[in-house]
């Protein structure tokens, strides 16, 4: 149990220590909650048209204004936050699940299996990230699923160098010989051993990837290769803007602002993350 909560205790003493990681830890709460209670929160079906109140300003009646077709701006807000944060979560842990597990082979065995798979990593890292997000969405088509997708792939090798720097590490520790001395499959030892002494890393990356995963999932919808309309998402109502920026500047204002403080919240956090599990800070 101690083990357990030693994390959580941590964490929390490096947020009142810390007002910038409160702050973000703030920001990542506010997201989840919306996106959690976007239903009791939107007083509009995201959806819904209106066009008498078509492009009307931020009032009491539209906290964010309309679109042009008379849409909830908050209401689409809010219910973009779910794809957001979807497209992050599902993207970056399966991405942390299988190039961990790639690194962690990779780093254990050695000698093939660490040539064949690191080559493999290292042919994806080679190309830029937004570029090898957007050849993917284009060959698959578009839709969020195949930008979860995308997304997932782009960051595999991230997780996986991690995985087998840290397996190297770890694998020559005295407590990892001596459970092979006692007979230890090399299986067992990487399910009970390594990856548990090399989790710290890989969350603190997945953190600070969950945000570089919402700003690729706007870029892809931005581009109309993410979740398609009519579901909202801050990448295509940022896109829809663009055609009335002189006209309603809110509808750009509210989902870029929504990127930037969610942006910001997660990589806050991950910092904090960071200087919590760092040694040196122990």
């Amino acid at each position: 149990m101690s083990a357990v909560a030693a994390p959580g205790a941590a964490l929390a003493r490096g947020l009142v220590r810390d007002r910038r990681a409160a702050f973000g830890c703030a920001l990542v709460v506010v997201a989840c909650l919306a996106a959690i209670a976007a239903p009791l929160l939107a007083p509009y079906d995201p959806n819904a048209p209106d066009f008498v109140a078509a492009l009307s300003p931020p009032s009491s009646a539209h906290l964010f204004g309309t679109d042009d077709l008379g849409r909830d701006t908050f209401s689409r807000v809010i219910y973009g936050a779910r794809v957001s944060l979807l497209v992050g979560l599902v993207s970056v842990v399966g991405a942390l699940v299988v190039g961990t597990g790639l690194g962690v082979v990779a780093g254990y065995f050695g000698r093939f299996a660490d040539a064949l798979i690191m080559r493999v990593m290292d042919v994806v890292f080679a190309f830029p990230s937004i570029l090898l997000a957007l050849a993917i969405t284009a060959v698959l088509g578009p839709s969020l699923s195949n930008a979860i997708l995308a997304i997932a792939v782009v960051n595999l090798p991230v997780f996986a160098r991690i995985a087998r720097a840290q397996t190297l590490v770890v694998q020559r520790l005295d407590f990892v010989e001596a459970q092979r001395a006692l007979g230890f499959g090399p299986f067992a030892i990487l399910a009970k051993t390594i990856v548990p002494n090399i989790l710290a890393p890989i969350i603190v990356q997945g953190s600070l990837l969950f945000a570089a995963a919402i700003i690729t999932e706007s870029y892809l919808s931005f581009l109309g290769l993410g979740a398609q309309p009519p579901t909202p998402t801050w990448g295509n109502m940022l896109r829809n803007a663009i055609g009335f920026l002189g006209l309603a500047p809110w509808l750009a204002w509210f989902p870029g602002a929504a990127i930037f403080l969610t942006v910001l919240g997660f990589n806050l956090f991950g910092d904090a993350l960071r200087d919590i599990f760092d040694p040196r800070n122990t």
